[in-house]
């Protein structure tokens, strides 16, 4: 399983965002609507192909100047959408890439301009998917988890130069090679601490963490045990996507704070943005959930019952990818980053100006990543973007900073249909809000 969006570094993603939010983010001069509809059918097109994962980086160029081009028409427009007229559309896309269900909002710095969905809940199945219906959103995960680290640095209770060594270096129960002593939190959460990507690398473990036996924290520290030990797989500095990297850092915020990760993420983020949908799906939480669920479909299309094990990543895995919540918590959590203030979750300007930096080139993604976010520079200024995925659901959010304008996409299956419909549902809210 693992995966907790390894999709985010695909290049359909990154098309889906260059096209959506220069496509119609301006009412287009008359004399280019033409204009306007072929590039549209292109970028659907390229899209499309992009998919099979086809030239990445030529797509990616592409996609710069499509950008370039729709860049002329590129404003926003806050018009009101009908509801209706939205939810047909992911209705359309749903019927047209066969999958059970796709569900958006589009929000600003000041509330929610959209939310929709359209679906089933469960292939075969007669229960509509809801607005409230919690969401997994996979590696979307990991910018919360920096969130929460920002506020713990400015606590004093870690800071973003806090190394693995000043955190376990003196702790016999734990045993670090010395190539990670000198590792950053900031290292891990920007992917560049040289940790090995997943946990199903270090053998035969990755089935008992599925047992969920021990508490998280406990769990985590079970981790870290096994791969710290060991010489990293990469050096540090260089972007190399790692789902362990977060999971040691959300060990090394426990260690500071003797709290566990689940218990500072409601305190500290999901409570003061009143996500009160939002939770850290385990297997004992899961296992007392009863209908009506949201069943997530394996890649063959199959649903699968979301108490058992295997439905979602182990607890072990919460801080890179194990959040599930409603779109409409989702969409609070969006307008924070575009309100561009610290408040009400940070004191200082620059602390939360650090969560939206560019740390590590990263060129398989098409720009930089820190803090649990891809950054890249366009024409319209800065844009932060993740998808994420627990091989049977998927989710994308993009964010235009100075457009003060996001927008996301949750569909409940792991078929890769599910990735070009999110990719899609994004492409053509953003276009047709802004109509």
């Amino acid at each position: 399983m693992a995966c907790c969006g390894s999709r985010f570094g695909n290049t359909p993603t990154a098309l889906a965002f260059f096209y959506s939010a220069n496509k119609r983010l301006q009412r287009p001069p008359a004399g280019r609507v033409r204009e306007a509809v072929a590039l549209f059918f292109s970028a659907e097109q390229l899209m499309e192909v992009s998919m099979q994962k086809l030239f990445p980086k030529f797509v990616f160029v592409i996609a710069i100047i499509l950008i370039a081009i729709l860049w002329v028409q590129a404003s926003l427009a806050g018009q009101s959408i009908d509801v209706g007229e939205v939810e047909q559309m992911l209705a359309d896309i749903c019927r047209r890439k066969k999958i059970p269900s796709l569900t958006v909002a589009v929000v600003n710095s000041e509330s929610t301009l959209v939310a929709a969905c359209s679906g089933v809940r469960k292939v075969g199945g007669r229960s509509d998917v809801e607005l409230s219906d919690r969401h997994p959103i996979g590696s979307n995960t990991k910018s919360m988890t920096a969130t929460l680290a920002a506020v713990l640095v400015e606590q004093g209770k870690i800071g973003w130069s806090t190394t693995i060594g000043e955190v376990w270096g003196g702790d016999s129960s734990v045993s670090v090679h010395s190539d990670l002593l000198g590792v950053t939190l900031d290292d891990l959460l920007s992917h560049q601490g040289g940790v090995r990507a997943d946990l199903n690398t270090v053998g035969a473990a990755w089935a008992s963490f599925f047992k969920e036996e021990n508490s998280p924290r406990e769990e985590r520290k079970r981790l870290v045990n096994r791969v710290l030990k060991k010489k990293p797989k990469f050096k540090r500095g260089e972007y190399h996507y790692s789902n362990i990297g977060f999971v040691v850092a959300a060990a090394m915020m426990e260690a500071r704070t003797n709290q566990a990760y689940e218990v500072l993420m409601q305190k500290e983020v999901f409570g003061p943005l009143g996500m009160q949908s939002a939770r850290f799906r385990t297997l004992a939480s899961a296992s007392k959930l009863k209908e009506p669920l949201l069943w997530g479909h394996q890649a063959n299309g199959d649903p699968i019952d979301p108490r058992i094990a295997g439905a979602e990543n182990p607890s072990v895995y919460a801080s890179c990818g194990t959040v599930n919540l409603s779109i409409g918590d989702y969409a609070k959590y969006a307008r924070w980053h575009l309100r561009k203030k610290p408040e009400p979750l940070l004191k200082k300007q620059a602390t939360f100006e650090h969560l939206h930096r560019g740390q590590v080139s990263a060129p398989s993604v098409g720009g930089k990543y820190g803090c649990g976010w891809i950054r890249v520079d366009t024409p319209m200024g800065p844009a932060l973007s993740h998808a994420g995925s627990n091989t049977h659901c998927f989710a994308v959010i993009w964010i235009f900073l100075d457009k003060d304008f996001a927008a996301m996409a949750c569909t409940n299956t792991g078929q890769q249909a599910g990735y070009a419909a999110c990719d899609l549902a994004v492409q053509k809210m953003i276009s047709r809000f802004t109509n």
